[in-house]
């Protein structure tokens, strides 16, 4: 018994106890470093390419020396031609705030493409391709003209469109170009009409956007339904058709300039006042000042480019079932106008002169079919050509898939994002 009691003190006496270390003092309040300034590692100086203007005259004008001029041209070569950047384009320099040597340069080929360059001490000038991610989505967007507005102010001024306030205006001159042959928006639109439209668009990690197309849209005129779905044909030829395949453009416009008035018109017999006596007049003339853009009337193939006697220059240009439209006394011809160019409705093919037999500038246009002349102020001009018998059914298709779209998003409210899916860097998707 008492060897147990001694163990069991011998065990006591070997624990050890803990005892709280005393609580640490306050800590002293350390001094605060004022504010500094810390100079910046490079200043960034924007330039944009003026009118007339090469990529080298911008370098030199913002004292680029010489040699670097070169590199810099050399290295962004491997990228683009700088011959091909047009006004408007933004170059931004990168430079040392003590010397002023420029370190970098940025050229903003467009919205979402950008050639970064930047100076590599030991192998010279080095660039990279900087395309910005978008993604593709749908929007649906509807909307009834209220009482005392238009068209115009029901798109361009809902808040609610999820489309930038600068783009809302362009879509709706887009709006009114699809159906410019099909109704007058800025005489015809009265309250109670509507519009619903399905759009695509591009959008930013930063959260801009950018619309690319209306793929199809409905517009209600009077109780009346027009819709438009849009097709490409090939990846240059694209436009709008009603449900049966017809185009909704004409195939010609009515006049040749932007800005109409008709000096003498179309006659079989008329003075001419430089020959001194009467002939046919087998045209349209239009006064306008020398240099005035003259634009095709209608889509088609040049068939003549040059000099033609009284007609002073003249060009020539042969569209679908026989028709022919001539445009005379020029100035000059556009850039790549010759024979055998194809020619869009609406491209600018030449300018306003006064060449061959002219007394002021002017242009005189003729419109003809299979050779025979027509008066283009009252002739009933034709459609455009609808779609191709080898197409109809793939167009059948696309039209069914995208009224459905509208069809099912009428129910949902304005605004309404219908399908999304990501665009790979620098590859412009090409839905029909």
């Amino acid at each position: 018994m008492l060897g147990l009691v001694g163990a069991g003190l011998l065990m006591l006496g070997s624990v050890s106890v803990w005892e709280p270390a005393p609580p640490a003092p306050a800590p002293v309040d350390a001094p605060v470093l004022g504010a500094f300034y810390a100079p910046p590692v490079e200043e960034l100086e924007t330039h944009v390419m003026r009118r007339g203007e090469t990529l080298s005259g911008m370098l030199a004008r913002s004292n680029i020396p010489g040699g670097e001029l070169a590199e810099l041209l050399l290295a962004l070569r491997e990228f683009m031609n700088p011959r091909r950047l047009v006004p408007g384009v933004e170059v931004t320099f990168r430079r040392r705030p003590t010397s002023g040597d420029v370190r970098g340069m940025d050229v903003q080929l467009n919205a979402d493409t950008l050639v970064h360059l930047a100076r590599d001490p030991a192998s010279g000038w080095r660039g990279e391709l900087r395309v910005t991610p978008t993604v593709r989505d749908t929007l649906y967007v509807q909307g009834e003209i209220k009482a005392g507005r238009t068209l115009f102010e029901a798109l361009a001024y809902d808040d609610e469109l999820q489309v930038p306030a600068s783009e809302r205006y362009a879509l709706v001159a887009e709006l009114a170009r699809i159906y410019s042959y099909q109704i007058d928006f800025a005489h015809e639109i009265q309250p109670g009409d509507s519009y619903r439209f399905v759009l695509e668009r591009d959008a930013r990690p930063d959260g801009s956007t950018r619309w690319r197309r209306v793929l199809a849209a409905v517009v209600t005129n009077r109780g009346e339904e027009m819709p438009a779905v849009h097709f490409a044909l090939d990846e240059r030829d694209s436009g709008y058709y009603d449900l049966e395949g017809r185009s909704l453009v004409l195939a010609f416009s009515r006049y040749p300039l932007d800005y109409v008035r008709i000096t003498s018109t179309f006659a079989w017999r008329r003075y001419h006042p430089v020959l001194g006596r009467n002939r046919p007049h087998l045209g349209t003339d239009f006064g306008a000042s020398t240099g005035t853009r003259v634009r095709a009337t209608g889509a088609g193939t040049v068939s003549f480019a040059g000099r033609n006697g009284g007609y002073g220059n003249l060009i020539k240009i042969r569209h679908h079932d026989g028709y022919e439209t001539r445009y005379a006394h020029l100035r000059g011809f556009a850039s790549g106008v010759r024979a055998g160019t194809r020619v869009q409705q609406g491209q600018i093919i030449g300018y306003v002169g006064a060449t061959g037999l002219a007394t002021a500038p002017h242009l005189h246009y003729e419109f003809r079919r299979y050779d025979r002349p027509q008066d283009a102020r009252t002739v009933r001009l034709p459609g455009a050509p609808p779609i191709p018998r080898s197409m109809r059914a793939e167009y059948n298709r696309v039209a069914a898939e995208r009224m459905a779209l509208l069809e099912r998003s009428s129910s949902t409210t304005s605004n309404a994002l219908l399908a999304v899916r990501r665009v790979d860097a620098g590859v412009s998707a090409g839905a029909p």
